[in-house]
């Protein structure tokens, strides 16, 4: 007697794939005008120049008058401006949506039903809204160094009281930058993931993040504070800069990298635990 072979084991589907996750956070007007924002900067910085900004300049110290002097100048000063509260906002507003948001739309409930792990599902819409931000940081970048040499020409920048460095060097130290820029972030996406958990209000988890950002920056400028200062997660928001200035300070850089990973791993772990014993069925 032939034996009957048995049915096929079901083959296991991945539950919120990464690029439904992006789609679905894509589709969230919030998120495109976070995005747009950066993306958009550049043009609003060069329009701003024709309205009346500095004249060109190849030497001194006014960051306006060496943006206008070449295009590589021009999107090393987009990267400088925007490196304030902008990007500290949008990092704000990518990660407080994320659960928050869900609750307010009342979809948190439905989401957890496909079923999904609940660590599966904060990992995958927190590597959502990095890549999200990240592409954001090098849309603006390269935006910035398209509408700079369109504007002022295929030329290096100028670094200030320092030497001038020619397009290749420039895009490279664009690249650099750019590429360092989430450091200086990871805290505020961090605190974003663990307010957005533990509020149903986007508006909240954002603002909470600005908040802080706005009092830890005041705070760092307070000079009897002395090495406390060093802690504030705030500090190295301008480690970034270090490629766009002269001399070039790598430990400052480690420094930014080692403190925003400090932050990933409280915050985190703090709204991993949260998030699994909160309660979405209301």
């Amino acid at each position: 007697m032939t034996a009957i072979a048995p049915p096929p084991a079901p083959r296991h589907r991945t539950t919120l794939p990464l690029r439904v996750e992006l789609l679905r956070q894509l589709s969230q007007w919030r998120v495109l005008a976070a995005v747009g924002v950066l993306v958009l900067l550049p043009v609003i910085v060069r329009v701003a120049f024709l309205l009346g900004g500095a004249q060109p300049s190849d030497t001194g110290t006014d960051l306006g008058a060496l943006a206008q002097s070449s295009g590589g100048g021009f999107a090393a000063f987009v990267l400088l401006v925007s490196g304030g509260y902008l990007v500290t906002i949008v990092t704000a507003v990518l990660f407080g949506d994320l659960i928050a948001g869900e609750a307010s739309r009342s979809t948190l409930k439905y989401l957890l039903a496909i079923p999904v792990p609940r660590l599966r599902l904060l990992g995958v819409k927190a590597a959502a809204a990095a890549v999200i931000l990240v592409g954001g940081l090098v849309g603006m970048a390269a935006v910035a160094l398209l509408v700079g040499v369109l504007s002022y020409g295929p030329g290096g920048m100028q670094v200030p009281n320092g030497p001038r460095l020619d397009l290749p060097e420039t895009v490279l130290r664009l690249a650099l930058a750019t590429a360092v820029t989430p450091f200086g972030l990871l805290w505020a996406a961090s605190l974003g993931l663990l307010l957005t958990v533990l509020t149903d209000s986007p508006l909240a988890a954002a603002g909470g993040v600005v908040v802080v950002a706005i009092v830890t920056r005041t705070l760092d400028q307070v000079e009897a504070l002395m090495d406390f200062r060093l802690w504030l997660p705030t500090h190295y928001a301008f480690a970034y800069q270090q490629f766009l200035l002269q001399p070039i300070s790598l430990a400052t850089v480690a420094d930014a990298l080692i403190n925003g990973l400090l932050w990933v791993l409280v915050a985190g772990t703090l709204a991993a635990w949260r998030f699994q014993r909160k309660d979405v069925t209301g």
